[in-house]
């Protein structure tokens, strides 16, 4: 095509589409149409229209357009771009949608089918009309907000590189491994925290100290830590005590802390992964400030993200729909979603971050979708509300991919241990309790130590009930070298009792007494002697229980009554800090987890009807009739400010009367508009909510 002929053409073509056609528009289309329009734009749906042309000015309004638009991919985008602005002049009757389609394919290099799909979605989502741009589609779009045609690479993302394909045992292996230990690292939290609270802090959340704390008793960095205890928040497992001041598990956290009644593990790591996943948690913004400067706390109001939730399962899907066994990298991922939704932008960390964490859970392995991961990423629904038997799929997963584990146990002279693949669970249960892990893989590797075999006496377990356990596991006897480390933690085990009140120590012993108050080391828990073997301590009990221990000495925890508590039987230790049974689930945050229900088919053709009935009644009043709802109003300003109309506006003036006025739009402003009155030559600006009603007069 020469210039002028170009020329020639974008003069006669028409330009964007106005109010008026859009409704004309919707008006026309059968009602199942109009019904998949409001799904499709769901923010059209409340309150609902009360007639096709407030719903074209709504639909035509920036901040609806700019929700359609954030639905749609680069290739969408750039189509409507190209609507906008350089192929403006071929778009509506004058030219032929499959010319119009082939130029822009040739223009954007991408497949004529992908464009005329375009052009289509545009159309069913009212952005275009005969290929004309919407109102709002051409003041979103205006020429000149973005580089046109864009790079092409930009429109399609990056593809996925086969030198990442990871072998399915290798995925399965590694998946496992970190199911089982996210398991294991919610448990820990869940026994450290019955013994030690987290405290809240007066602005919410849980403080750096108690992180910290949290982190070293569990063994991993602080960021770690946080990720874990807000999964299990999320998962319903903590909840505040009694007078709201502490954060401990929850009612339902009993049965993970029973030793031997503990749900399977596919069943533990299924409620943890369905949590997460619909989570709007950011548990990487932990640390981090927040924009009035304070630092974001752990299970804080401010470690929350509402765009978190929708942001995992756009994750999840991508991973679900690369082949089998390919590994994706954080800049895959962000580029990839990316060109699906260039105007939905993505937080800086959000990806890596959100990949670490299903890492850690076990949902993928070496970068690549596990097995348990792909049916967490094809579940109907992501809604941690879900009924508990629609997660009978994800623990099938998990528990094809668990290697079968082993009942044996090889302990050596050294102190240290092996066992030749999984432990059963009771051993499993049995060494978490007894003996340190140095590593894990296709073997576990383990030592003894005082103060593992310490935390078996905790439990309940007596010197000759613990060897007598670990010796069913071990095909050869105990090394003697264990038998004399656990006898010897057995005498030196109970010799403190410590009894929560905040807190007393019983020490019979004068000379243990009085190395107590002596110790410089534990000046910090407001030791005093009250009586003689009677020590008071300002410290809760957990911390007081803590820094003994971390003092060498080996002191237990005693109820009200002087009874011994069991280390993590089901309410001992909230029954020892005399706050009674078990809380309820608290969710951190304040986003609600139930997302919102979609009208159903009854619902939607009962409004679409009503729209028409409106539409009818306002065609039957005649074209003189003015708009008088706020976002009709506001669109026929528009329209008139982009015409140079004149309207005639009716205004409720400040004593009350509606005052009459011939006016021309200058310019449209949030909550206000400027006119010029065209007979008393005056300009005057107006706050929306004063305007009755505006109409069309004449085009000049």
């Amino acid at each position: 095509m020469s210039g002028e002929e170009e020329q020639r053409r974008e003069a006669s073509a028409p330009g964007p589409a106005t109010v008026e056609d859009l409704a004309a528009r919707l008006t026309g289309l059968p009602d199942r149409e109009i019904a998949a329009l409001l799904l499709a734009r769901p923010d059209l749906l409340s309150p609902p229209s009360p007639s096709f042309t407030a719903l074209a000015a709504r639909a035509a309004g920036r901040t609806s357009t700019d929700l359609a638009l954030a639905q749609l991919d680069a290739a969408a985008i750039a189509v409507a771009e190209g609507l906008v602005g350089p192929v403006a002049g071929l778009a509506g009757p004058a030219g032929a949608v499959d010319d119009l389609a082939a130029i822009l394919a040739d223009c954007l290099s991408l497949p004529l089918d992908t464009v005329t799909d375009r052009l289509s979605q545009l159309s069913r989502l009212a952005l275009t009309i005969s290929n004309r741009p919407a109102p709002g589609l051409a003041e979103a779009l205006a020429p000149g907000t973005a580089s046109w045609p864009p790079p092409a690479e930009s429109l399609t993302g990056p593809s996925p590189d086969s030198l990442t394909i990871i072998e399915p045992r290798a995925i399965a292996a590694e998946s496992a491994q970190r199911a089982e230990e996210a398991v294991r690292l919610v448990t820990a939290l869940l026994r450290e925290w019955s013994r030690e609270p987290g405290p809240l802090l007066r602005a919410g959340g849980v403080g750096v100290r108690p992180l910290a704390r949290t982190a070293e008793a569990l063994g991993l960095a602080p960021a770690q830590a946080a990720t874990v205890i807000e999964i299990a928040a999320a998962a319903g497992l903590l909840g505040l005590d009694d007078d709201g001041a502490a954060w401990l598990p929850a009612a339902p956290a009993l049965a993970w802390l029973s030793h031997d009644d503990a749900p399977p593990l596919p069943e533990r790591w299924a409620a943890l992964a369905a949590a997460w996943a619909s989570s709007a948690r950011a548990p990487w913004l932990v640390g981090s400030r927040g924009e009035d400067g304070a630092l974001r706390a752990v299970l804080g109001d401010a470690a929350e993200a509402p765009w978190a939730r929708t942001l995992r399962h756009r994750v999840l899907r991508l991973l679900a729909a690369l082949p089998d066994g390919a590994s994706a990298t954080p800049g895959f991922v962000r580029a990839t979603l990316t060109a699906a939704r260039p105007r939905r932008p993505i937080p800086d960390g959000a990806i890596t971050a959100i990949l670490a964490e299903a890492e850690l859970l076990g949902i993928t392995g070496a970068g690549a979708l596990s097995r348990a991961g792909r049916a967490l990423a094809e579940r109907e629904s992501l809604d941690a509300e879900a009924d508990p038997a629609s997660l009978g799929p994800l623990e099938d997963a998990l528990a094809a991919d668990l290697p079968e584990p082993v009942p044996m146990l090889l302990v050596q002279s050294d102190l240290t241990a092996i066992v030749p693949g999984r432990p059963v669970a009771a051993l499993a249960a049995l060494l978490e309790r007894s003996a340190v892990v140095e590593s894990r893989g296709g073997a576990l590797t383990l030592r003894f130590t005082p103060d593992s075999v310490r935390g078996a006496l905790d439990a309940g377990l007596s010197a000759t009930e613990l060897l007598d356990a670990l010796g069913a596991y071990s095909p050869a006897p105990l090394p003697g070298a264990l038998e004399a480390l656990v006898e010897d933690a057995a005498r030196r085990h109970g010799a403190i009792r410590v009894r929560p009140i905040a807190s007393i120590l019983r020490v019979p012993d004068p000379a243990a007494a009085a190395g107590l108050l002596a110790e410089p080391r534990l000046a910090g828990l407001g030791l005093d002697e009250a009586a003689p073997g009677i020590i008071t301590a300002t410290a809760s009990a957990g911390q007081v229980l803590r820094e003994l221990r971390a003092a060498g000495l080996a002191p237990v925890l005693e109820d009200g009554q002087g009874r011994l508590v069991i280390d993590g039987a089901p309410g001992g230790a909230a029954g020892a800090r005399g706050r009674g049974a078990a809380p309820e689930p608290t969710r951190p945050g304040h986003v609600i987890a139930s997302r919102r229900r979609a009208p159903a088919s009854r619902e939607l053709a009962v409004m679409v009807g009503r729209m028409r009935a409106g539409q009818e009644a306002l065609d039957a009043a005649g074209p003189a009739v003015a708009a008088s709802d706020p976002v009709h109003a506001l669109a026929v300003l528009r329209q008139g400010q982009a015409n140079r109309s004149l309207l005639r506006l009716r205004l409720a003036g400040p004593d009350g009367e509606v005052q009459d006025r011939r006016v021309r739009v200058r310019s449209v402003e949030p909550g206000r508009v400027r006119l010029a009155d065209v007979a008393r030559e005056t300009e005057l600006t107006v706050a929306v909510h004063r305007i009755v009603s505006v109409e069309p007069l004449s085009r000049d």
